[in-house]
């Protein structure tokens, strides 16, 4: 399998982490976060039961902004434990002459303004990682059904800003092609990611949340370098 960057790869702020050799790497939870956004994703769509059981937690008076994700989480791989038996390298690692430093706007979505931008380190290219699940086919199925759905959101967002037309278009149409599409990496500073992204279409749920964490369950702020005209995180795992 190959891990292949279709727009840049930022882990964090401070850039990727290193071994004891200076080597860079993405960890091992930089992958099973962005599958695990998809299988949430996927399976509250698909399953009515989820749908209601997360919805009618997501409005009960008990809400604690800190145990959102991880509760939502349970809800979904408790009757689908897709992430069992999910097989990733504890790192993969990433060449150095692929890694360049870059400035990164954080940008709104919606008022298409950079709020606050900052420089790290970005990995583009294709890298080897051995993945390996029982549940392949159920993952790549759910990885399709959010990143599409997270590009559509995206492209929705901005209207009529030329990169709706630009790159999102295109993105959409291209990655529909693709094996296993994962957004990795930091690609929001946005607390749930794309997590709930199923119910922001859902008035009272999207305005309990509103409500209660004071953020839009959609990730308004996204990270974009403004060089190649691109966000960031879009990957690819394809099965040789």
């Amino acid at each position: 399998m190959e891990l292949i960057s279709w727009t840049p790869v930022i882990f964090g702020r401070s850039g990727f982490p290193r071994d004891e050799e200076g080597k860079p790497f993405l960890p091992r939870n930089v992958f099973t976060e962005a599958v695990t956004s998809a299988v949430i994703f996927y399976y509250i769509k698909k399953d009515r039961e989820i749908e209601n059981k997360v919805k009618k937690y997501l409005l009960s008076d008990s809400l604690n902004i800190k145990e959102v994700a991880e509760k939502v989480k349970r809800i979904v791989l408790d009757k689908y434990p897709v992430m069992e038996n999910l097989d990733i390298p504890e790192r993969i690692y990433l060449p150095e002459d692929q890694i360049k430093e870059r400035y990164v706007e954080l940008f709104d979505l919606k008022e298409w303004i950079d709020v606050k931008g900052f420089k790290t380190e970005v990995f583009t290219g294709i890298v080897p990682v051995e993945i390996n699940s029982p549940y392949i086919e159920k993952i790549r199925s759910a990885a399709h059904s959010y990143a599409e759905a997270l590009a559509r959101m995206e492209h929705s967002m901005l209207k009529d800003h030329p990169l709706a037309k630009q790159f999102y278009e295109p993105l959409i149409n291209d990655m529909k092609k693709w094996d296993i599409p994962l957004r990795i990496g930091m690609w929001t500073e946005v607390s749930f990611k794309g997590d709930l992204l199923f119910f922001w279409k859902i008035k009272e749920v999207r305005e309990k949340l509103l409500k209660t964490i004071k953020t839009d369950i959609r990730p308004r702020y996204v990270l974009f370098l403004p060089k190649e005209k691109q966000t960031t995180g879009w990957t690819e795992l394809k099965i040789k």
